[in-house]
């Protein structure tokens, strides 16, 4: 994608951003930006709760053009917050999980812990944050359906990320399988 056309893209995201008004719908907000974009709808492949002990921390679900998994993007990974969390702490543990499943790059890790920590901030019950896994090795991250955090671009985070959850080495089999839409269990620890 040349630069000229990713600044658009970039300014249509922002703007969208300032004046969309909040949907009740989860993914309606930017459901018109990935038409736009994909030339297709999203649909609900699979759904999943984590609980962590007693506490239920949020739900899960993951969405493609096709409403089935495939490895290869597009696809929508959601997660709507039912408590409140420290996005420093949430970056953090996506560091955790990065390392943990090969990123060795301690520069990019910082880099990315730090862009995250700044997106993640004052995320309280009700709170989405979607990860779209973009064709070109990319994730775009939004907030609420509207608020457009920002894109990471390097491939190999964003093969890392997905796999945290998606991934065949994912701490939570049972949340990944319920996600790919095989299970409708809640998963736990």
């Amino acid at each position: 994608m040349n630069s000229k056309l990713a600044l658009a893209w970039l300014i249509l995201g922002l703007v969208w951003g300032i004046v969309a008004l909040p949907q009740a719908a989860s993914l309606s907000g930017y459901q018109g930006h990935w038409q736009g974009h994909h030339g297709k709808t999203l649909k609900k492949v699979g759904e999943s709760r984590l609980a962590w002990l007693i506490w239920d921390i949020y739900d899960a679900v993951l969405y493609s053009p096709t409403g089935t998994y495939a490895p290869h993007p597009p696809y929508v990974l959601e997660l709507t917050y039912l408590r409140a969390l420290d996005g420093a702490q949430v970056a953090a543990k996506t560091r955790q999980e990065l390392k943990r499943l090969g990123v060795n790059d301690d520069a990019k890790l910082t880099q990315w812990q730090t862009q995250l920590t700044a997106w993640f901030q004052g995320i309280k019950p009700g709170t989405r944050l979607a990860a779209i896994r973009q064709t070109h090795a990319a994730t775009t991250f939004v907030r609420d359906d509207r608020i457009l955090l920002g894109t990471i671009t390097d491939p190999l985070f964003t093969k890392a990320f997905f796999e945290i959850w998606l991934g065949e080495r994912s701490l939570r089999p049972d949340l990944r399988r319920q996600l790919l839409g095989q299970t409708k269990e809640v998963a736990g620890p």
